[in-house]
């Protein structure tokens, strides 16, 4: 069986963005000693099944400054600094780099892992970060991945390279997954917008993911939208 994600970069560089990459397929072609037969190895197979690589638009990197704590960046503007970066706790170290990308699907449920360490990696992100994973219904809630990161201990720069594999994302699903990428338009971008201050402004602040997700009862619409917006 076969089921269908719908995804969409949110940037407005959303043009060079590329479809997620098969962890497993990537492995595997870049064994140089083909005698290892790791390739063959069905527990590592089983492990990065539907596992996927998002590789970074941009190149980038802030620091913290050692005297003040204040997070500072010298590239590009203020403007891409407030759009991308979110300062979460400068004491523990702790930071969103945005870049946005939207995964749907008409399957009423399906969980997706999103900022999973890319463990088979050597970049700077697993030399610098330790990304903080989360799990949400793409099937349930239209929102967009964020992620988040610690800086290791020992580190007070982030550095990003534009095509670096900085997160994996996996289905929890033994289906062949198919992409079919959609362009983001306003009123798609008002359907993330809706559903993303939908939490906003309460008094209980941790509730539960079910609580949110009985909130989208407008998937239809949503779906209408991303199939007259496929590319």
């Amino acid at each position: 069986m076969s089921t269908i994600i719908y995804w969409a970069c949110n940037e407005d560089e959303w043009f060079r963005a590329e479809e997620p990459n098969s962890v497993y397929k990537t492995f595997i072609k870049n064994i140089k000693d083909k005698n290892t037969q790791a390739e063959l190895c069905p527990a590592v197979k089983d492990y990065t099944k539907n596992t996927f690589s998002i590789k970074s638009l941009y190149d980038y990197s802030f620091e913290i400054l050692k005297d003040t704590g204040q997070v500072i960046s010298k590239m590009y503007d203020q403007e891409f600094f407030n759009k991308h970066v979110l300062v979460r706790s400068n004491i523990d170290k702790l930071f969103s780099f945005s870049q946005s990308y939207v995964f749907f699907t008409e399957k009423k449920s399906l969980n997706m892992s999103a900022s999973v360490f890319p463990y088979l990696e050597d970049n700077n992100i697993t030399k610098t970060c330790i990304p903080v994973p989360g799990t949400f219904d793409i099937g349930k809630w239209f929102r967009a991945t964020e992620f988040g990161f610690y800086l290791k201990p020992n580190i007070n720069e982030f550095n990003i390279n534009q095509d670096e594999i900085y997160q994996y994302i996996k289905f929890q699903t033994d289906d062949k997954i198919i992409f079919k990428q959609f362009m983001v338009n306003e009123k798609i971008k008002k359907y993330l917008l809706d559903v993303n201050v939908s939490k906003n402004h309460r008094k209980i602040k941790n509730r539960p993911l079910q609580e949110y997700y009985s909130m989208l009862k407008h998937k239809k619409y949503i779906i209408e939208e991303i199939k007259n917006n496929l590319i």
